[in-house]
């Protein structure tokens, strides 16, 4: 959203043209003086970002109501819009942008060339141009919308799965640890316990309510494995590694000593070589990773450097 709205500002900034700086003779300041008044600069400036805001407010909603929210999060943001549409039109924009737009207009046309500007814009066709502009901005993004962002979110897929290919493991991960946050959030509500079954399982206990989007299967197209202690009190989330097939141990949860101490520490990580070995993640922690997702060692800062 901050990005469209700085999109908007920096059209109706842009709407003279662009640029700034030239001291404009007295003939170019009277001549762009008179193209402003000619085109209702003001006027179209509000209407622009009008048209705009309207295509932005219908945009955020439409994302808003495809992630799922609800309708107390879909008005919540139309009242958004809504405040901000009626502070934002307070804004005189005339009053902040005619002086830099005759410093704009002075340094890319000459006296000549605004008297043709003027001459256009004073026409029935340039008149058309100016009353027609909101509509053509909106309608540009629309079919933009319609036409060309489909395109331009397939390229960005691609490129982001070309980029999760040459690092497998982010995509696990993150998978697992949704899932983890998923059971944390499950167990509180249901007296400190894991829910028993199996992974495929967990999808009915666990999505809507507590995961939007449930991860069936690891970057390399294998699903995932769930164990739960007998008590209920732990749990484990396996990755089977490239190769898809689990290590014999992998899926058993080591039984507490009685007496021993539970401590607070996240127990070390093991670090395999090979994608092919799993990825353990256990209450709360990984276990076992691939060696190329071990965190990068920084070098020690030079005692000048402090």
């Amino acid at each position: 959203m901050r990005y469209c709205l700085s999109t908007v500002l920096a059209v109706i900034v842009a709407l003279p043209l662009c640029a700034t700086e030239p001291n404009p003779s007295t003939r170019q300041r009277e001549l762009i003086e008179k193209l402003l008044d000619v085109t209702s600069a003001s006027n179209t400036g509000s209407s622009v970002m009008d048209a705009m805001f309207g295509q932005i407010q219908k945009q955020f909603l439409e994302n808003a109501a495809a992630k799922g929210n609800d309708p107390e999060d879909i008005e919540e943001a139309k009242e958004l819009f809504t405040l901000f549409r009626e502070r934002a039109s307070q804004i005189d924009i005339d009053g902040l942008m005619r002086e830099a737009s005759i410093q704009i207009y002075a340094k890319y046309f000459t006296e000549s060339e605004l008297v043709d500007l003027t001459t256009f814009y004073a026409s029935a066709t340039g008149r058309k141009s100016i009353e027609v502009m909101p509509d053509l901005l909106r309608e540009g993004m629309e079919a933009g919308v319609q036409h060309v962002a489909p395109k331009v979110n397939e390229v960005m897929a691609q490129v982001l799965e070309d980029q999760e290919k040459k690092r497998p493991w982010r995509r696990t991960m993150s998978q697992i640890r949704s899932v983890a946050t998923a059971l944390e959030a499950y167990a509180i509500d249901h007296e400190e316990r894991y829910p028993n079954g199996d992974y495929a399982s967990l999808k009915a206990l666990l999505a809507p309510a507590y995961l939007t989007t449930f991860p069936e299967k690891d970057i390399w197209g294998h699903a995932y494995a769930y164990v739960v202690s007998p008590d209920g009190s732990r749990y484990r989330l396996v990755s089977s590694g490239s190769d898809g097939n689990f290590e014999w141990d992998s899926r058993r949860i080591a039984t507490a000593k009685s007496g021993d101490d539970e401590s607070d520490e996240a127990p070390a990580i093991r670090y395999r070589e090979r994608l092919e070995d799993d990825v353990i993640f256990e209450n709360g922690s990984f276990l076992q990773l691939p060696e190329q997702a071990k965190p990068k060692e920084r070098p020690l800062a030079d005692a000048s450097d402090r």
